[in-house]
C-alpha cells in the first residue's frame, strides 16, 4: 500500500496540469458497453475494471478510427454525451411482462429487479461546472425489486447514477451511488457486479493508468450497504447497515497482458466495533481477524472478528492478427487456507474467451462472440456473522448464479456458463443472444435441476427513435419454466 500511494505522489507532481476529472459510462447502457468491450480487445486497453471512464476510452478510441469506422463512430456517439458540458447522458423506459409472475425469479445483472417487473424507468443527466468536477444526478424506478430475503417485494426507486466526481487523471475522488464492477468478465464478476442494488459509496482511483509504472491503475471505495436485521453479535441477531471495503490495482507486464488484484471486505453493523485500525489490520491480515479460532477476543469470538472478505487474482490477455480476441481468467477465494495470509480456500475459478468480430468462416466481422464459465466450491456468498451472506438487500452483490438456488444454501458448490452470440445488423442495429446455465452440486437440503436460460436483446431504431425488446425465458434449478417479454425505449 505505502509503494502505491508512493506512485500516486509521484506521478501527479510530474503529470501536466489541466488534466481535469473524468465521467463514467452508465453501467446501464449495455449497448454502448458491449461495443466498448470490444475496443478494449482490439487496442489492449489496460483495464479490469467498470464502469469505464470516458477519457481512457476516448485515448484508445482514436486508435481505430481509421481501421473500424464502423465500431469507431457506434462509440464516438455514446460518448458525445459524456463530453458535454450539460447533457443528459442516459435514459431508458421499459415495460414487461411475465408468464409466471409469482415465481420472483431474479434477474442477472439487473440491480435486483425481478421477472414480474411490469416497468423500468432510468434516467441521468450530467453537469461539468469547471475542469476537475463532474456533478451526476440520476435515478432508477423499478416496479419490482427489494431483498430476496423478504416474502414480500414491490416497486423501489434507486438514485443510481447520482454521484459527485473531483480530481485529476492521477487521482479522483467519486461520492455518491456510483456503480463498481471489478472484473474483466462482462457477464461474471465473482466479487463485485450489478447483480444487486448499487449503494451509497465514496472512493478513490486515477481515471488514466500510470504509464511508467506498467499501466497501473488502482480503485479503493467504501460502501455503505442496506439495512438488514441478520447481523450474528455473540448469541443475539441484531439490525444495522454494514459497510464493504472495495479494492482492486492493475498492471500490465507486458502489452496486452493486464493483471489485477481484487479484495472486498463486508465489515460493521449493528454493535461491532469498526475503527481504522481495525479495518487495516483486517485487510492486511485476514487470517488473524476473520477467523473465529485465532482472534483473541475477551467476549464471544465473532464479536472481535472484522467480517466476510474475498480476494482474486484476474487475468486478460489480448491476441491480435486478423481474428483478434481474448482470453479472460480470474481466480478467487471466499475465505484464507491452513490459516495463511497467503493461501485461498472455498475457491472459484473463471475462465473466458471473447472473439469481437469473427472470421469469415463463422459469419464475419459483423458476429462476435462471448464465453465464460464459473465454479465455485461451497460456502460462496454465505457466512455465519451475517446471515443474510454476501449480499445488499438480501441479493448476492458478486455472480448471477447465486441466484439460482436457494437463498443461503451453499448447495456445495456450483458451475455456471454463458455464450453470448452477437450480430451487428446495422448502425444502431444489433441482435444479442445470451444462453445461460447453472448446475448446482447436491445440497443435504435441496435436489436442484440443471438451470437453463435464454436471453434475446435487440438494439434498434424506429421512426428516428432508439427502441429495442428483450424476450427472457427458460427452466430454473427447480424445473419450473418461466418467460418475460420487454419493450425498451432508450435516449
Amino acid at each position: 500500500m505505502k509503494k502505491l500511494l508512493s506512485a500516486v505522489l509521484l506521478s501527479s507532481a510530474v503529470a501536466p496540469a489541466a488534466w481535469g476529472a473524468s465521467a463514467y459510462v452508465s453501467l446501464q447502457d449495455g449497448y454502448l458497453n458491449g461495443r466498448i468491450d470490444q475496443l478494449v480487445v482490439v487496442t489492449n486497453m489496460p483495464t479490469m475494471r467498470k464502469p469505464y471512464n470516458v477519457k481512457q476510452v476516448r485515448q484508445h478510441l482514436e486508435l481505430i478510427k481509421d481501421e473500424i469506422p464502423g465500431l469507431y463512430h457506434e462509440i464516438d456517439r455514446g460518448l458525445y454525451r459524456y463530453e458535454r458540458e450539460l447533457s443528459v447522458t442516459y435514459a431508458e423506459v421499459g415495460v414487461a411482462a411475465a408468464d409466471t409472475p409469482s415465481q420472483g425469479h431474479i434477474m442477472p445483472n439487473a440491480r435486483g429487479e425481478r421477472i414480474d417487473s411490469n416497468y423500468r424507468v432510468t434516467a441521468t443527466a450530467q453537469y461539468r461546472p469547471t475542469d476537475w468536477m463532474i456533478l451526476s444526478v440520476g435515478g432508477l424506478a423499478l416496479d419490482s425489486a427489494g431483498g430476496r430475503y423478504d416474502d414480500e417485494s414491490g416497486s423501489d426507486a434507486i438514485p443510481v447514477g447520482t454521484y459527485a466526481s473531483f480530481g485529476w487523471d492521477s487521482f479522483q475522488v467519486d461520492v455518491g451511488y456510483r456503480e463498481h464492477w471489478l472484473s474483466p468478465f462482462a457477464e461474471s464478476a465473482v466479487l463485485m457486479s450489478t447483480n444487486a442494488r448499487p449503494s451509497f459509496s465514496i472512493g478513490v482511483s486515477n481515471p488514466i493508468p500510470f504509464e511508467g509504472l506498467w499501466n497501473l491503475q488502482y480503485e479503493v471505495y467504501v460502501a455503505r450497504l442496506e439495512w438488514t436485521d441478520q447481523i450474528v453479535y455473540g448469541d443475539e441477531l441484531e439490525s444495522g447497515r454494514p459497510a464493504l471495503l472495495g479494492f482492486q490495482t492493475s498492471f500490465s507486464p507486458v502489452e496486452g497482458w493486464t493483471i489485477a488484484l481484487n479484495r472486498t471486505m463486508q465489515f460493521g453493523g449493528g454493535s461491532r466495533e469498526v475503527t481504522l485500525r481495525s479495518i487495516w489490520d483486517a485487510f492486511w491480515d485476514p487470517a488473524g481477524n476473520d477467523n473465529s479460532s485465532k482472534v483473541e477476543c475477551d467476549g464471544p469470538p465473532n464479536t472481535c472478528e472484522s467480517g466476510n472478505q474475498q480476494a482474486s487474482i484476474s487475468s486478460r490477455m489480448n491476441f491480435g492478427g486478423p481474428v483478434p480476441f481474448a482470453i479472460l481468467m480470474e481466480f478467487a477465494g471466499e475465505d484464507t487456507g491452513s490459516h495463511s495470509n497467503y493461501q485461498l480456500s472455498n475457491i472459484a475459478t473463471s475462465f473466458g474467451v471473447h472473439i469481437p468480430f469473427l472470421p469469415d468462416w463463422l459469419g464475419g466481422p459483423d458476429w462476435s462472440l462471448q464465453y465464460e464459465m464459473t465454479e465455485w466450491q461451497h460456502a460462496w456468498y454465505t457466512h455465519y456473522i451475517y446471515k443474510n451472506g454476501y449480499t445488499n438487500d438480501g441479493i448476492v452483490m458478486g455472480h448471477w448464479g447465486a441466484n439460482n438456488r436457494v437463498f443461503n444454501d451453499s448447495a456445495r458448490g456450483a458451475q455456471n456458463h454463458a455464450l453470448k452470440l452477437g450480430w451487428q445488423r446495422d448502425t444502431r442495429q444489433r441482435y444479442e443472444l445470451t444462453y445461460r446455465l447453472t448446475d448446482n452440486k447436491p445440497s443435504d437440503a435441496y435436489d436442484y435441476s440443471v438451470g437453463h436460460e435464454l436471453d434475446l436483446r435487440y438494439f434498434g431504431q424506429l421512426f428516428g427513435q432508439q427502441l429495442g425488446y428483450r424476450l427472457y425465458g427458460g427452466r430454473n434449478v427447480f424445473s419450473e419454466g418461466y418467460f418475460r417479454g420487454e419493450l425498451i425505449w432508450q435516449w
